[in-house]
């Protein structure tokens, strides 16, 4: 019974942290919470496999200290099931708590792993609590977990667990230990990771869009110079300066290589200054994210990024191609133009005059 009043003083413990989570804590070691739904089978007694079959369920809240090592604390159970005399398979309410320990396997042995799948070794104690005969007994976990990373906030999930309790668990006394083995599949969610959906634009982009219009309006400075010469008034039209270069960006969700309608109005511009400038240029370089992908995937989409950029100049605002310089990140881990992970999904454009 401490231990059950251990438990609910660190969850209560680990609730306030919630919010400084959500408000910037490290992205990449976040606050989580889980739900799971599955079967657990109950070892020994002498029936069949099906008729030890009973549901499973489990609410985890954790934290991951650094890419190797988390933890988490559980709240779990539903029903067990035991044989009693004369082949009759019965069931009892089961609930248990336990604190669990993580470890990414994956990560571990290789430090550079960057997959959206992880497996993670799971070790934990905790109480549990049989309705049968009522019986508590003490709660050792050993168990694998597979997780498949949907997003930056969401995971799907995939755990094995083994768990041994105390002789009493299934109500009948045969000098040893029980067990029951559950295996759950579920969702993780990551607090304060900025869930997007996959089709859309970050919204950031939208202040970089307003950055762009600012910083790289078009200036054209016309200088008239008023000469009186003998009651002859010259106006001369002095020509307007070389003008400033212009750089315009084009933002994709994940996967994306096609111009998203939303970024269209970029390369227009682009367009625009090339036709108002004759003597005018552009280069458009392709970019993709390290966050995600592998760095073989990356590179081709950052090509197909560029050029499809290129294609729209060319095709749809009749820009020749001699004007354009089309090039892509050779080496996704070096060249990233932005700080923002999900930024970095992106063509630059800059458009200049000789």
């Amino acid at each position: 019974m401490k231990l059950r009043y251990l438990l609910g003083a660190l969850a209560v413990a680990l609730l306030p942290s919630v919010a400084s989570a959500a408000d910037g804590e490290d992205l990449d070691n976040p606050w989580f919470v889980q739900g799971s739904l599955g079967a657990s089978y109950s070892v020994g007694g002498g029936a069949g496999f099906g008729e030890m079959l009973s549901p499973a369920g489990q609410l985890a809240f954790g934290k991951h200290f650094n890419p190797y090592i988390g933890a988490r604390v559980t709240a779990g159970g539903w029903k067990g099931r035991y044989r009693i005399p004369h082949s009759i398979t019965t069931g009892f309410y089961d609930y248990h708590f336990t604190v669990d320990g993580l470890w990414n396997i994956f990560k571990t042995f290789n430090h550079e792993y960057d997959q959206p799948v992880s497996l993670r070794l799971i070790a934990g104690v905790g109480f549990d609590r049989a309705y049968a005969k009522p019986s508590s007994s003490l709660l050792v976990r050993l168990g694998l977990s597979m997780d498949v990373r949907l997003c930056s906030a969401i995971d799907f999930n995939l755990e094995y667990q083994a768990n041994g309790v105390s002789d009493r668990w299934n109500s009948k006394d045969d000098h040893s230990f029980d067990s029951f083995m559950n295996l759950l599949v579920g969702v993780t969610y990551k607090f304060g990771t900025g869930y997007r959906c996959k089709t859309c634009v970050p919204e950031p982009c939208q202040n970089i869009d307003a950055i762009n219009n600012r910083t790289n309006a078009l200036r054209e400075v016309v200088e008239v110079e008023k000469i009186v010469r003998d009651t002859v008034e010259i106006v001369k039209e002095v020509p307007a300066p070389a003008p400033e270069s212009m750089t315009r960006t084009v933002f994709y969700a994940i996967n994306q290589v096609e111009v998203p309608a939303a970024q269209e109005p970029n390369v227009a511009a682009i367009a625009d200054y090339l036709k108002k400038y004759p003597d005018s240029k552009a280069t458009v370089v392709g970019y993709a994210d390290k966050g995600t992908g592998t760095e073989t995937i990356n590179l081709r989409l950052a090509k197909e990024r560029a050029q499809n950029v290129a294609d729209m100049l060319a095709n749809h605002f009749g820009i020749s191609r001699s004007k354009l310089e089309v090039t892509s990140m050779h080496n996704e881990y070096t060249e990233q133009p932005f700080q923002q992970n999900d930024l970095n999904r992106v063509v630059i454009m800059t458009g200049y005059a000789k």
